[in-house]
């Protein structure tokens, strides 16, 4: 065989580039006009929906709600479903941090996947509701006593206003994005003025009733994300028919000259409402047994949601203030949050991310897109009554 030549490689390289020459040359024709009926305004619309990194980092790319304006929205303002931001960890007793999970729970969900869930039946963000993020509440990040009270401002301004589709609720329902479990106080506050009191369905490593019987009610020196619901059931917020679900995390007491043992704290717990789940009894009576317990406990009461996310195992979420191992796998909490589907949900939140202890792949903010998407699904599963 004889070797090509320069001259032939040449004129072989030659013509290569000209047949690519010629179709880049085609590429760059002039284009047709566009059609007369296509307004830029809507091309810009239809090239902000192809992606969900364009715009407002809201969750799932929903509306932008002008949530916190004093007095009666307009029609067009109006929603169902506020979801909202309270960037607070001033009462954390473990690591901070909390006080970045609403931005780190929203860049997840512009990464995850939502629309119709293949175990429900349901696709939460097409149940005709309308859905906002009111983004965060503006709080002081050096006085807690500041922050919890422009952090019930905020609370009370969202659910006091009339709902966009009374068929649902007659006021909106707020889903709060933590910020350290004390947050809760605001929503329970904000619920009780409009819906009454409500049972809790507490899904946690930790039973968040420290303090019980040591007076410590409006003392905010000793309220913090452990003493939550202990204080919430002092305030009168919350019904005696609540239930911790994923209990795992070790007993004590910080005043162990009045009480040393675990039962001390069961008893309190009790004093407070709870019925407490174990995390291991998923082990013997299954998801499906966790569910039933809790339908039978909180039965058609209002109910209030709050899932802390260090009930996961740390292998799951280890962007957290407080980890515990042991703890539910994603699948198994989101299996359960399934379950809830008819409860008579006024109220919910997803607290306890600190995503700056998460791992690279952002696990904990990713598990906690998902628990937002299975609250509002709840919600929406029925109406509010």
């Amino acid at each position: 065989m004889q070797t090509p030549s320069y001259v032939s490689l040449l004129a072989w390289t030659l013509g290569v580039l000209a047949s690519q020459l010629l179709v880049a040359g085609r590429s760059i024709a002039p284009r047709q006009a566009p059609d007369s009926n296509t307004t830029a305004a809507a091309r810009v619309k239809a090239t902000e929906l192809s992606s969900p990194f364009n715009g407002l980092t809201t969750f799932n790319s929903v509306d932008y709600g002008k949530c916190f304006r004093i007095g009666t929205p307009a029609v067009t303002d109006r929603y169902d479903i506020a979801i909202l931001g309270a960037p607070n960890d001033l009462t954390v007793t473990g690591r901070p941090g909390a006080r970045f999970g609403p931005g780190a729970i929203r860049a997840a969900a512009s990464e995850s996947d939502f629309g119709y869930n293949i175990f429900t039946g349901r696709d939460a963000f097409s149940q005709g509701a309308k859905i906002v993020d009111c983004g965060d509440v503006s709080l002081s990040w050096t006085d807690k006593q500041e922050a919890f009270r422009l952090l019930d401002q905020a609370h009370q301004r969202v659910s006091e206003k009339p709902a966009a589709n009374t068929s649902w609720s007659q006021h909106p329902r707020i889903l709060t994005l933590g910020g350290d479990h004390a947050t809760t106080i605001s929503a329970l506050r904000s619920v009780h003025r409009v819906w009454g009191k409500v049972a809790v369905i507490h899904i946690d490593t930790h039973l968040d009733t420290g303090g019980s019987g040591r007076g410590l009610l409006l003392n905010y020196k000793d309220f913090d994300h452990g003493t939550v619901l202990h204080f919430a059931h002092e305030e009168g917020l919350t019904s005696d028919s609540s239930i911790h679900a994923g209990i795992h995390a070790a007993f004590g007491s910080a005043n162990v000259t009045r009480r040393k043992c675990l039962a001390g704290d069961f008893e309190d717990d009790k004093r407070d409402g709870y019925e407490v789940i174990a995390n291991r009894e998923i082990d013997k009576i299954g998801a499906s047994g966790i569910v039933e317990k809790v339908h039978k406990r909180v039965g058609q009461n209002r109910v209030y949601l709050s899932v802390d996310i260090d009930v996961l195992d740390p292998a799951y979420a280890p962007g957290t203030g407080t980890p515990v191992v042991g703890g539910w796998t994603s699948r198994e909490l989101l299996t359960v949050l399934n379950g809830l589907n008819g409860l008579n949900v006024v109220g919910a939140d997803i607290v306890e991310v600190s995503p700056a202890y998460d791992s690279p792949g952002k696990t904990t903010a990713l598990a906690a897109a998902q628990v937002v998407a299975a609250l509002i699904e709840i919600m929406l599963a029925r109406p509010a009554i």
